[in-house]
């Protein structure tokens, strides 16, 4: 999907990145999302912040820090935060690295499992699906393209996710930011075509 010009958005879309510290891929992915749909919808459109499962009040890894800042974006005065029902209530739509963090989102607040998806999982629902009627919020699309997934068969099924290159070699954990990189554009990109 091709860049479109910031306009003008009623309310700010609200996404929640998760991943299991909020160190890393989490954090990685709402400095990268955020920065995408602030040039497409305009600053203040989008409010997007990360959460984890693990204690609160820890800062991003350096490899962490280092990527983003190659790519004009300060994460250093980041600082992990506990995932709550709060949090997820929030959220138009919720963006994790793992099956399991939508797992344990579904359990904080069962209603939360239509907006919750692995970013992967967002990107192959998001590009099969149909176009949405012109009046839908972004919130009400997301839960759109879930509206087929089961429980039972979540747990059971195969749902793509981000690997953690925390503890990588600098190559390869660059490789994963690449990638992340290149999913986060593309989800910035269905969600300012689906923002009203």
């Amino acid at each position: 999907m091709s860049e479109t010009a910031p306009r003008a958005v009623s309310a700010p879309l609200k996404v929640l990145t998760v991943c299991t510290h909020n160190r890393t891929r989490s954090v990685m992915t709402a400095a990268m999302l955020g920065s995408l749909l602030d040039r497409r919808l305009g600053p203040g459109s989008a409010m997007v912040r990360s959460s984890g499962f693990g204690p609160a009040g820890l800062p991003a890894i350096d490899d962490a820090v280092d990527a983003m800042k190659r790519r004009g974006l300060d994460v250093s005065a980041h600082r992990s935060t506990e995932t709550s029902q709060r949090l997820v209530d929030g959220a138009d739509v919720i963006l994790t690295a793992e099956r399991d963090h939508v797992v344990k989102i579904a359990a904080l607040s069962p209603g939360a499992f239509r907006r919750a998806m692995t970013l992967p999982e967002f990107l192959a629902r998001a590009s099969s699906s149909e176009l949405p009627d012109g009046d839908q919020t972004a919130r009400i699309w997301v839960e759109t393209l879930t509206a087929d997934r089961l429980a039972a068969g979540y747990l059971r099924g195969d749902v793509p996710e981000i690997a953690d290159p925390t503890g990588s070699a600098h190559r390869v954990f660059e490789a994963a930011v690449v990638v992340m990189e290149q999913q986060c554009t593309d989800a910035a990109a269905w969600l300012a075509s689906r923002t009203v």
